[in-house]
């Protein structure tokens, strides 16, 4: 099984995290890195074909805050009225329509429930890696120090396998739901 993780930044002059993870006899191989534009990310989901995709970043936006959100503040979440939430709300949905054109399976997350939810978080990037390490997620975990940016596309790569396994509930209405694992 693949999936893929994109911690997705507003502006594309930012770093955008990417990791694929594989799962194999329940071992899971992640492999990440700094991504850019979204031609580049469509480029990269076209080479691994993933069951599923999951997006940190809003993927539905209609100028007013939404319910997941507000649900999800206690997590850390931000309305996507701010600024900066609109800018990253705005192309994440147009991301989302270019995915949903090319029949690619997709859902919303959010990285630092997940981390917190699973034990992961830590506000230390450096922490929370070792943490990954420890529960055996293998590849790039062990290689190298890994961004804030690719931790979190980790994070919502593991969010994407636990959909895939039944261990997540939606939070939300029809205004956009973010997937979280099952507390």
């Amino acid at each position: 099984m693949k999936v893929v993780g994109i911690d997705l930044a507003g502006n594309p002059k930012n770093d955008t995290g990417f990791c694929s993870m594989e799962i194999i006899d329940n071992k899971k191989y992640v492999s990440t890195r700094i991504l850019h534009s979204d031609s580049e990310i469509i480029d990269k989901l076209k080479k691994i074909k993933p069951e599923l995709i999951a997006i940190d970043a809003p993927l539905i936006y209609n100028g007013v805050n939404r319910k997941c959100d507000d649900d999800l503040h206690r997590y850390g979440a931000l309305p996507v009225t701010l600024r900066g939430m609109e800018i990253l709300a705005k192309r994440g949905t147009k991301l989302a329509s270019e995915l949903k054109r090319m029949n690619f399976r997709f859902i919303e997350v959010f990285s630092t429930a997940t981390a917190k939810i699973l034990g992961f978080y830590d506000k230390k990037e450096g922490i929370m890696q070792k943490n990954l390490i420890k529960s055996e997620i293998e590849g790039d975990t062990g290689k190298r120090f890994l961004t804030k940016d690719e931790l979190d596309a980790i994070f919502a790569a593991m969010t994407a396998f636990l959909y895939l396994s039944g261990s997540v509930e939606k939070v939300g209405d029809d205004s956009g739901n973010i997937i979280i694992p099952k507390v």
